[in-house]
């Protein structure tokens, strides 16, 4: 009766913690969505969501070279819900915030559920997050997969079972078929911890192996084949050709310092945990040590700023799992309650501002004026429009849209469209 007895209560222990994760999703969920609906455009200005999706309803396939996992689970949303807008907005928001629930348990089997709620809780209230999810659909989704890899692949070591890392294989796989940048990370992370894995505890390195080796394959794979990737790899060799320029002329980024500051201070903090734990060999150990040592990389100012930016945002889903496993280990409920009001005192306003300050690319007065000039054109119109962010709102209005004069078919009638309030080399005769 006894075993019974404690079966069940950790059974009921396990529903409880899943039905708070749960509850904290779908509330984080529902002030999200409600943002997306309050405008009738998409936010966001990185690439052109409706037109691939509406390509996939209507021919089945991409119309742009791109990694293709998330625009497909945006048709399936759009399916469902009878409408390509609805479809990108909410399926993207559910998707990315899913991420919460392999933060929680990360962070819950390091220390304790307190420790894994914290990090969930500091994960969908992130302002960087909220960033990445108006702006950067696609790598926002590919958060989830990204975290759900690093899950897999703690779980395979600390449990000694082969099965998830089969498991970790296949969201390593979801993650590189999603977005480049989240690829990159967990790429890297994963092959810090099997750095660390051979150095420390060879016994348990092949439960490491398996999802770094698949990695490596899709990686290769993405260099040759566009429909896999989208040619996304190869921003990676432009990264570093643009790294080695800059650190030629030993250039510094002029970048918000509050912006690295709060990343490379959190790295910092994780190695020094990790490294002073009574345990320090420890799979969890060696998993923040590679979180830690990834944010810092991501946050060093001498990378150049059309991608420090960018890489600065993945602090969203990094830092969370540092704090999380920093404050869970503390002990005393009321310490771990102090800090964690005091942190989240310091984000609510950065988070109320994120949200304040989205919106999308152009207004919906200048959605309108392209709608009412698409309208009027004859069918056989081209429209030329060189800005490729207006490129994209036009082409959800008209199929034929080129960027130059060049592209224009002979004898064809065309329309210029530029936005006058900003600057643009001289028109075209």
């Amino acid at each position: 009766m006894l075993s019974v007895s404690k079966t069940s209560l950790a059974r009921r222990r396990v529903i409880i913690e899943f039905s708070v994760v749960t509850a904290l999703i779908i509330a984080a969920s529902c002030m999200y969505i409600l943002k997306e609906f309050t405008t009738p455009l998409l936010y966001g200005i990185d690439g052109p969501y409706y037109i691939q999706v509406s390509s996939i309803l209507m021919s089945g396939h991409l119309k742009y070279p791109d990694p293709p996992l998330s625009f497909y689970i945006l048709t399936a949303f759009s399916v469902l819900l009878n409408d390509i807008i609805a479809g990108i907005k909410v399926g993207s928001v559910i998707t990315t915030l899913l991420a919460a629930y392999a933060i929680y348990y990360i962070v819950r089997y390091i220390t304790n559920p307190a420790g894994g709620l914290i990090a969930s809780l500091f994960y969908l209230s992130s302002p960087m997050l909220i960033r990445m999810m108006f702006d950067l659909i696609k790598n926002a989704m590919g958060l989830t997969f990204l975290t759900f890899t690093l899950l897999f692949c703690y779980l395979a070591v600390h449990r000694h079972r082969l099965l998830y890392s089969v498991f970790a294989v296949v969201f390593a796989v979801l993650t590189g078929l999603t977005h480049i940048l989240d690829f990159a990370v967990m790429y890297y992370t994963t092959l810090l911890l099997l750095v660390l894995t051979i150095v420390l505890n060879r016994k348990e390195l092949k439960y490491v192996t398996p999802p770094f080796a698949a990695s490596t394959v899709i990686l290769a794979l993405g260099f040759t084949y566009y429909s896999i990737m989208g040619g996304d790899p190869y921003k990676g060799v432009s990264f570093i050709n643009m790294l080695l320029t800059q650190l030629q002329h030993l250039a510094i980024t002029s970048y918000g310092v509050s912006a690295v500051a709060y990343p490379l201070a959190v790295g910092v903090a994780g190695v020094a945990f990790a490294l002073t734990r009574k345990n320090p060999r420890a799979v969890s150990s060696r998993l923040i040590i590679s979180a830690s040592a990834i944010l810092i990389l991501l946050n060093v100012p001498i990378i150049p700023q059309q991608f420090l930016w960018r890489f600065n945002l993945m602090t969203a889903i990094l830092a969370p799992l540092i704090i999380g496993v920093i404050i869970g280990s503390i002990g005393k409920l009321k310490h771990v309650l102090l800090i964690t009001l005091i942190l989240v005192g310091l984000m609510l306003p950065q988070m109320v501002g994120q949200i304040q300050s989205v919106r999308p690319s152009i207004s919906l007065q200048e959605y309108n004026e392209l709608k009412h000039v698409t309208s009027i054109a004859p069918n056989n119109t081209v429209f030329i429009v060189p800005d490729m962010r207006l490129k994209y709102w036009v082409e959800t209005l008209a199929p034929n849209v080129v960027r130059s004069l060049k592209e224009l078919p002979p004898n064809t009638p065309a329309i210029l469209v530029i936005e006058k309030l900003r600057k643009h080399p001289p028109i075209p005769p």
